[in-house]
């Protein structure tokens, strides 16, 4: 699952809405299509326990309801767990601002590494530029406003697992590949990534961090 694309993935459930006879909305204009958007879409490599889209109905539905027609649509490996009738206008992909990570790695060469040492000093930089994809191509990026915490530990396998608090969304999105390469680049450490796994999405309102369905109710 982690190496299928985010676009094949919104396609998966288009055709899941389609096949389970779902009364979604679609826009207007020459090309027509559902209207399905993902809060913060999916690089590869990566998996999640914690993805949310908003879709727009033609039709009222119960949210119990639409949770089992549209899982009867979905293939394994993808489930719908929860739903709430969103009563705000902003979209769900406006509304993300963090999210947490964790990340597995392990470290090539010698591993006597304090790890919780290493990343005190990697948070302590003022300054951690890389080069970073925007919309008018690569440009370097100081993304240390972007981090907003990370801690490490060492697993009994002899592996590193990272846990990071970063900023994502529209605006200010730092990847998790993104932050490892810039991990690795100012530790010096030869980071081999085992697995990138998304725990959490946020909302932020009035200053506070907030789990996407609570802003859908606001």
């Amino acid at each position: 699952m982690k190496y299928i694309a985010h676009l094949d993935i919104l396609r998966v459930f288009e055709r899941a809405i389609k096949r389970a006879g779902i009364p979604v909305a679609y826009t207007q204009g020459f090309n027509p299509r559902q209207k399905l958007v993902f809060g913060l879409p999916m690089s590869i490599g990566l998996t999640s326990e914690s993805e949310y889209a908003d879709i727009e109905l033609s039709e009222e539905m119960e949210p119990c309801e639409f949770i089992a027609m549209i899982n009867q649509g979905l293939p394994d490996g993808l489930k719908v767990e929860e739903a709430v009738i969103r009563n705000t206008r902003d979209n769900i992909m406006n509304q993300i601002t963090a999210a947490r990570y964790e990340i597995v790695f392990e470290v090539k060469g010698p591993k006597s590494c304090e790890i919780d040492a290493v990343v005190y000093d990697f948070l302590s930089k003022e300054d951690i530029t890389v080069m970073k994809k925007t919309k008018k191509g690569y440009r370097p990026v100081n993304i240390r406003p972007l981090i907003y915490s990370a801690s490490a530990e060492k697993t009994a396998e002899g592996r590193f697992r990272l846990k990071a608090f970063l900023s994502a969304g529209a605006e200010n999105n730092l990847r998790a590949d993104l932050f490892m390469q810039a991990f690795s680049q100012e530790t010096k450490l030869e980071v081999d990534i085992v697995s990138m796994h998304r725990k959490a999405l946020y909302a932020s309102t009035y200053n506070e961090w907030k789990n996407p369905f609570e802003v859908a109710n606001d």
